[in-house]
């Protein structure tokens, strides 16, 4: 209460709520409830408060809180806490991370700086425990091996408090990880690029997981995914069909240029490839089940209702335990797991294909096309419903609707005509003009995107062989249909099916369509890279096909030249791309890495400068830099290359106030820069050459004498430290040349 006396002197009392013009709400649950609503993330709150302020205004207060109670507080927000439990970090953090816990809390509201201020801070923190650990065992016991299993230890089990797994963590609870193992895990935990990757996934995951639970996604609303979701597939589409278009396939040899848009148009990068082939292999199924006597059956595979956001209809499901997509996927892929390992006991083979699709509320249910031998066919759909209705069999519609086949009958079509329509709908919908999706009732046409966007979002593979020979060696021999070779006499019949695009032909001349792996007449040849990359793996490159009838000699490489992604020369650059100065300086006390100079700015200047203006005529500057605003008349920017956007963004700059003159500067300033810096060098006794002091004048890092050195502001050399590449090197190493010395030393022994 506020206390004030009148005019007259008299003492008087007001309320907050009646000094701002507000109505006191007395349920303190209903207050409650708001501050809830608003701590929400704006995309998951906007509806709600809608409603909200809708019910005020039409109906009052009074019906506003009984909405906020019995709608919001009783179904809405435990499943947004159900959710969150799923992410947020169980319980109190240890010291080293203990600051880093609103940072987690607040991952569905951050942005890529976030993510990526996150990520650094993350890595930053678990490399010091991880080298810290290490050197207090190597200091202790002197085992290095065990130092660094150790160390991967206390930072995995860091890991474990943010609700995350180390790789490799299995294998240590185990205690089957080995050293070199347990470095190649520590190389991921100090890398703040992949922490940024793993980020970035829970990110996305975490915020649709959220539009899921609130009802965003469901044929009332988006159907299978939601509305940010689809523009940010979209937008990566685009961005990786820039990137595709801007850049070439160098051969590391020869240094000849392929284009290699015209290679990912001609792989199932395709759409119109991915679908020709995965129908062409579910014709030759057919092909070859009709040969031997088969019988198919379609069926269909539904996860129970408490895996289900939305009713059919489109309502609330209040069943609903809080799953992903993703979880659900892995319900399914268990109850097939089960299925086919009591076939496998039961004596029962099948081949064939499974489709994975979305439910209007993006929850994922499979197809399968199998075919069997006519007298397992009831049996292995015996066996199929009861694992099918094995969790919460018993609830309403569960015969109905979890488990549902359809034999194959001819007079109604054929095997494969079953499932094109599902294989047609994932993919592009294509000869599907004008008919309507039975989930939501729009345009498949319009739907095939979604579809798309939430397979990638959740990372669910949406079409999966079952049984028959590996497509990859398909491809590979493929790859050979206009070779003239010698081929060994088990690769010839494969060979040919393929170059002719006959699946049916290829499975059969790999052994037919049960052939178990270790049968398999032709396989893949690989070479394998010792640490192959950032981390230390052995990475494997396909290189050919062999046959294991003779291993050394049936070798076929199908894959002869090694290429390099490089960016395309361009003679001309596009109009409208090159703008802004073309001088080849860095500027300032040190060249930035990245597009921004962060060096302190000079004063601001009374006068407007043009961009030209700040270049001495001693040096050529591009004819871009002072390109017309006509240029840029009719152009369309949501048709804009990201190229062509920054540059529209530098011209829009010139013709403001310049802060500063940036190429002036980076004249002036450099000589004398490099002139500081090998005056500074010879008092320390160093000896530099003219291109190491460019180099450090320019900002780089270089190596003298075994180190690394930068330059400041004022010329004065510093040491740079290792960087974090020697450091996971010189790890390594250690563990390599203590695992030689253990050897010879149980060898001599």
């Amino acid at each position: 209460m506020i206390r004030y006396r009148n005019l007259d002197g008299e003492e008087r009392r007001i309320s907050v709520f009646d000094y701002c013009g507000q109505k006191k709400m007395g349920d303190s649950e209903a207050r409650m409830l708001r501050r809830r609503l608003q701590a929400l993330p704006q995309y998951i709150r906007r509806y709600y408060e809608l409603r909200l302020t809708t019910i005020e205004q039409n109906q009052g207060n009074k019906k506003a809180s009984m909405w906020l109670k019995n709608t919001f507080g009783r179904f809405v927000l435990p499943r947004i806490d159900d959710v969150n439990g799923k992410y947020l970090p169980p319980g109190a953090l240890p010291g080293p991370l203990f600051d880093l816990r609103d940072d987690f809390n607040r991952i569905p509201w951050a942005g890529k700086r976030e993510l990526k201020k996150l990520s650094y801070r993350l890595a930053d923190r678990l490399t010091t425990e991880l080298i810290s650990e290490v050197n207090h065992q190597v200091e202790r016991h002197g085992d290095y091996e065990f130092a660094i299993i150790s160390g991967f230890g206390r930072a995995g089990w860091l890991i474990t408090h943010l609700n995350m797994t180390a790789p490799g963590w299995q294998a240590y609870c185990k205690e089957e990880l080995s050293a070199e193992d347990a470095l190649r895990g520590a190389a991921r935990i100090e890398s703040p690029s992949w922490w940024l990757r793993r980020l970035r996934r829970l990110h996305d995951q975490w915020r649709e997981h959220l539009m899921v639970a609130a009802g965003y996604v469901s044929k009332k609303a988006k159907p299978y995914c939601s509305e940010p979701c689809l523009k940010e597939w979209s937008a990566q589409k685009k961005a990786n069909r820039e990137y595709i278009n801007a850049h070439e396939l160098e051969d590391k040899e020869t240094g000849e240029r392929i284009s290699l848009a015209d290679k990912v148009n001609g792989s199932v990068a395709n759409k119109n490839i991915r679908r020709a082939e995965l129908m062409a292999r579910m014709r030759g199924f057919e092909d070859l089940a009709k040969a031997e006597g088969l019988v198919g059956e379609f069926y269909t595979l539904t996860a129970p209702s408490k895996f289900h956001s939305m009713q059919r209809s489109g309502k609330r499901n209040n069943k609903y335990n809080g799953s992903s997509p993703r979880e659900t996927q892995r319900y399914l892929c268990n109850v097939w797991a089960k299925v086919r390992a009591k076939w496998k006991r039961e004596g029962i083979r099948t081949f064939g294909f499974r489709v994975t699709e979305p439910h209007h509320d993006g929850t994922p249910h499979w197809h399968a096309l199998l075919f069997f031998q006519p007298e397992d066919v009831d049996f292995a759909r015996a066996i199929f419903r009861k694992y099918a209705l094995k969790v919460d069999g018993n609830e309403k519609g569960a015969e109905e609707n979890r488990f549902m086949h359809v034999p194959i009958d001819e007079q109604f079509g054929s095997a494969t005509g079953y499932i094109a329509k599902y294989i047609s709908k994932n993919i592009d919908a294509h000869g599907m003009d004008g008919e309507t999706d039975d989930e939501s009732g729009e345009l498949l046409t319009e739907m095939s995107a979604r579809v798309s966007a939430w397979a990638s979002r959740w990372n669910i593979r949406q079409f999966q062989q079952i049984g028959g020979a590996p497509v990859t060696v398909y491809r590979e021999l493929g790859r050979l249909r206009d070779r003239d070779l010698w081929l060994f006499p088990e690769i010839v019949p494969a060979q040919i099916a393929a170059g002719q695009y006959d699946w049916a032909g290829y499975v059969t001349a790999q052994g037919g369509p049960l052939v178990p792996r270790d049968l398999l007449r032709v396989r893949l040849n690989y070479e394998i890279t010792e640490n192959g990359n950032d981390y230390g793996d052995d990475v494997s490159h396909i290189t050919g096909v062999y046959s294991p009838f003779e291993p050394a000699s049936s070798v076929i490489y199908t894959r002869t030249t090694s290429y390099q992604i490089v960016r395309k020369v361009e003679e001309n650059a596009d109009r409208g791309v090159a703008v802004g100065v073309d001088l080849a300086l860095s500027g300032g006390p040190a060249a930035p890495r990245s597009s921004v100079n962060n060096c302190t700015r000079e004063p601001r200047k009374s006068k407007k400068t043009a961009v030209s203006s700040t270049v001495k005529a001693d040096h050529a500057v591009s004819k871009a830099a002072v390109t017309d605003e006509k240029i840029w008349e009719g152009v369309g920017f949501e048709k804009m290359t990201r190229k062509q956007r920054r540059a529209f963004n530098q011209h829009l700059a010139s013709q403001c106030e310049k802060p500063r003159s940036v190429v002036e500067s980076a004249i002036d300033i450099k000589p004398d820069r490099a002139r500081y810096i090998t005056d500074f060098a010879e008092s320390c006794g160093m000896s530099l050459t003219g291109m190491e002091a460019q180099a450090l004048a320019a900002g780089e890092v270089i190596t003298l004498g075994g180190k690394r050195w930068y330059a400041q502001a004022d010329g004065a050399i510093r040491d740079a430290g290792r960087s974090d590449e020697e450091i996971k090197s010189g790890l390594m190493s250690r563990v390599y040349q203590l695992a030689h010395t253990n050897r010879h030393q149980f060898g001599q022994e």
